[in-house]
């Protein structure tokens, strides 16, 4: 028996070739396509409204819950169901899990509107608000803003914004209808923990410029003072500080006064530098992270107030980088605290800026005072505790602030 050999002729090789190049053009496009559209990436262009990956996910969780309540959302839902909302309501309510108020998410135009509040001008009423204890509370209202003159204070809860109910709405939402264009009016209604029932207040809109330090010279019972108010920790803070150390160098007075009521805080690093004029070296604060590690942070220049008398002026709007100011001048015996007990919120966030714009701020570590005391949740306390008056033709605190640096009592 003689074997045969198949032969391929001219016209069958070029088949097997064009049928072979076919072939692998259409598994590198199934690759390509199935790894874009995991990845969410664009093509040719268009971007896929949502992508169900599973890529990177916890190993325990099971994600088909989510995608299966979203399914059902989308397909049977009598109302509208749009699906970019839907992502940023999700990530939302993601960060709202671990309770903590300053964990939140920001939209892109809630983002942008995060940005131009810590460069310091505005258009609204001028108040910092959080999420505590699941209501909306006011941290502190920012000086010489339509807030603070309508007679808003730290810690008030806000009920109703236009007679809309706050727990209606969501948080950025409720920031959103408080804010507004100059001139324009918003009516609060608040409860105050000091007054039984509820308090209604109708504020004019207005440009807030803040300009995060002013001083000026005083004269308590023959001694000259120096006395700034901090009413941020912003981008203008370190330079304007700078300015007022040089002019008190040069005025050469008995002592000095740092008001920090109703900051509401800011940058950690203006904190830093400001703490450094008053302390010789040395820690100013310490961040304690998630698994416990502890880095320091010290002193950035040299410390030309230390040999001043210094009393600093704190109260319940005092937070954030206030309280890491107030409590490194008291740990560290370089300024004795007058006035109230401060808000509590020693915590570093991080912001994270996602691909569309929008953002993530999220608490990275917790501040402790140079001698290992937490802030958050426990504010710093006073050295001499004064209540505040409740009108405005009278200071006590800074009254006895004045009489402290020039008494020595």
């Amino acid at each position: 028996m003689v074997a045969s050999r198949f032969k391929f002729g001219k016209n069958n090789w070029k088949k097997f070739i064009s049928f072979l190049v076919f072939l692998i053009v259409l598994c590198g496009t199934f690759y390509w396509g199935y790894n874009y559209g995991q990845k969410g990436r664009t093509i040719f262009g268009l971007t896929p409204a949502v992508t169900n990956t599973e890529v990177g996910k916890p190993a325990n969780v099971d994600f088909s819950l989510y995608w299966q309540a979203w399914n059902k959302l989308k397909t049977d839902s009598v109302f509208d169901t749009y699906s970019q909302t839907m992502v940023y309501n999700s990530i939302s309510g993601l960060l709202s899990s671990v309770n903590d108020p300053y964990t939140v998410f920001f939209t892109p135009s809630d983002n942008k509107l995060f940005q131009t509040d810590i460069q310091g001008q505005f258009e609204g009423i001028g108040v910092e608000l959080i999420m505590k204890n699941g209501v909306p509370t006011i941290v502190a209202p920012l000086s010489d803003s339509p807030a603070a003159k309508a007679g808003l204070k730290a810690g008030d809860i806000i009920m109703k914004v236009d007679g809309t109910k706050s727990s209606d709405i969501g948080f950025n939402e409720l920031v959103n209808k408080i804010r507004g264009k100059k001139g324009t009016t918003v009516e609060l209604e608040i409860i105050r923990a000091s007054i039984d029932k509820p308090l209604t207040f109708s504020i004019t809109r207005d440009t807030i410029s803040v300009k995060s330090v002013t001083w000026e010279e005083k004269n308590q019972d023959g001694k000259k003072i120096m006395y700034v108010r901090v009413r941020q920790f912003g981008e203008d803070t370190n330079s304007l500080f700078a300015d007022f150390a040089a002019a008190t160098r040069k005025a050469k007075p008995d002592g000095i006064v740092v008001d920090l009521r109703d900051n509401p805080g800011g940058y950690f690093e203006s904190a830093v530098d400001l703490v450094s004029y008053f302390i010789d070296g040395g820690t100013v604060v310490e961040q304690e992270n998630k698994a416990g590690k502890k880095q320091d942070f010290s002193t950035t220049h040299s410390a030309t107030l230390k040999n001043y008398k210094t009393a600093v002026l704190v109260n319940g709007g005092s937070a954030s980088a206030s309280e890491i100011f107030a409590g490194a001048l008291q740990d560290r015996k370089a300024g004795t605290l007058i006035g109230e007990k401060t808000f509590g919120k020693g915590s570093v966030q991080e912001l994270v800026e996602l691909k569309d714009g929008s953002a993530l701020k999220i608490t990275i570590a917790r501040w402790l005072t140079p001698n290992g005391r937490t802030i958050n949740g426990q504010g710093i306390s006073p050295d001499i505790e004064i209540k505040s008056s409740d009108t405005n033709d009278t200071d006590p605190q800074l009254d006895r602030a004045l009489s402290f640096i020039a008494t020595g009592q």
